[in-house]
This record gives structure tokens, sequence and C-alpha cells, in this order.
């Protein structure tokens, strides 16, 4: 468990870390920025979705992030948001359960249907782009209402 706890930290919230200390110099010398991190519902509902206890921290990790650094880097003009996707047909979700169980999950779902990566994708093109521009901190769901708070 603690060989499965450190890679699973290191990759999503090390990695989330690492990828905006790399990308923040370039935003700040360009008078500001995006960035939209991506997290889980699993982070805010304590699993359900996929991964265990480790992987749920981890995400809920990235969200925290989001928020620190929104704080932080805001009034230099760089914005920080999270994505939250829920149940998303992806080869990641493939392996859990079979595709055809995962369809009757999604009839629960208020949309009664499973997410697309379209779907992650387009949340994402809204938040990093001027249509959010007074948008920062915020955890975005997309979940099709599977949860909501």
């Amino acid at each position: 468990m603690a060989e499965d706890y450190e890679r699973i930290t290191d990759i999503i919230l090390k990695g989330t870390l690492q990828m905006s200390q790399c990308a923040i110099p370039h935003m700040l010398t360009h008078g500001g920025g995006a960035i939209v991190n991506v997290s889980s519902m699993s982070a805010q509902q304590g699993g359900g979705v996929f991964g265990g206890s480790h992987y749920c921290a981890a995400k809920a990790g990235v969200l925290g992030l989001t928020r620190a650094v929104a704080k932080e880097l805001g009034p230099k003009g760089v914005r920080c948001n999270a994505v939250t996707p829920g149940l998303i047909l992806t080869d990641f979700s493939r392996g859990a359960t079979s595709v055809e169980s995962k369809h009757e999950r999604a009839q629960s779902f208020p949309l009664s249907r499973i997410g697309q990566p379209s779907d992650i994708a387009a949340a994402c093109l809204y938040l990093a782009s001027d249509l959010s521009a007074f948008v920062t901190g915020i955890t975005l769901d997309v979940n099709g209402g599977a949860y909501m708070r």
C-alpha cells in the first residue's frame, strides 16, 4: 500500500504541481494565463468512482492545490480552476467493469448517460478560455449530475 500511495500521489498530485511550476513562469512573463487541473468526483465523495483511498486523497489534494494557486497567483493574472469528471468512457474506466454495466449505472444519473472525453475537453476549454475570465479557484463538476453539492 505504501508503494501504491507514493506512486499514485507522485503521478497525480506532484505531477500536477510540477506541471504548474513549469507553466507559471511563462504565464507571468506574458501577463497571465489559465491553469486547468483535473481531479475526480472520487475526491469529493471519498471514492465510489475509481481507486482507493490513496487515489481519492491525491485527487483531493489537486483541489486544494487549485485553490491555493488561484489565491496566490490571481493578483498576477493567473487563473487556476479544476474539473472533476465523473464516469467518463475512457480506456481508464473500461477496465473496471463492463461497458454495459456502466451504461446501466448511468441510467440513475439525471442526464442518463456515461460521459465522453469530449465532455471533459469542453469544460477544460471553457476554463482555459476568456469566456471564464472572471472565474478562478472553482471546481467544475462534469458528471451528468451523478454527484451534486
